[in-house]
């Protein structure tokens, strides 16, 4: 899937927020359990109340919605040129793979879903394959 984005760009304009509330993670940390450190963090938590509806940043094209193990109910847009963004642990899911969706179309709600210890929202950023932290293409893509 991050090697299949579409070749043409299909965001247009600044890059918004998610949801409203400020990221609670640093992209990149490693957590170290029992002597053993992690793998970095490759994206931004923000610490939203469940329910909370999550808007896709830009527009682009559904290219998963579905339940998986580690990241529950995920929603990854295929924004065009290599960059594609994943939302985690949802509660629910409001769109469909192939769905057009455009800056602040709200793909889903905040949840506590796969593995985690409580609710929140993930949000992962590849750029041609490599982890881009959220945060800063916030910071050059935003209003």
């Amino acid at each position: 899937m991050w090697a299949s984005s579409s070749p043409a760009v299909l965001w247009s304009g600044p890059f918004v927020r998610p949801v409203p509330d400020a990221a609670n993670s640093a992209f990149g940390t490693r957590s170290v359990f029992n002597g053993e450190p992690r793998s970095p963090h490759s994206g931004a938590d923000f610490s939203s109340q469940p329910g909370t509806p999550v808007k896709s940043p830009n527009a682009g094209r559904v290219v998963l919605a579905g339940d998986l193990y580690f990241t529950g109910n995920t929603v990854v847009i295929d924004h065009g040129a290599g960059l594609l963004s994943l939302f985690a642990h949802l509660r629910a899911i409001t769109v469909r793979e192939s769905d057009s969706v455009t800056a602040g179309t709200v793909i889903g709600e905040v949840g506590a879903t796969g593995r985690v210890t409580g609710p929140h929202l993930h949000w992962t950023v590849r750029l041609n394959g490599a982890r881009v932290d959220p945060m800063s293409l916030l910071a050059v893509l935003a209003t």
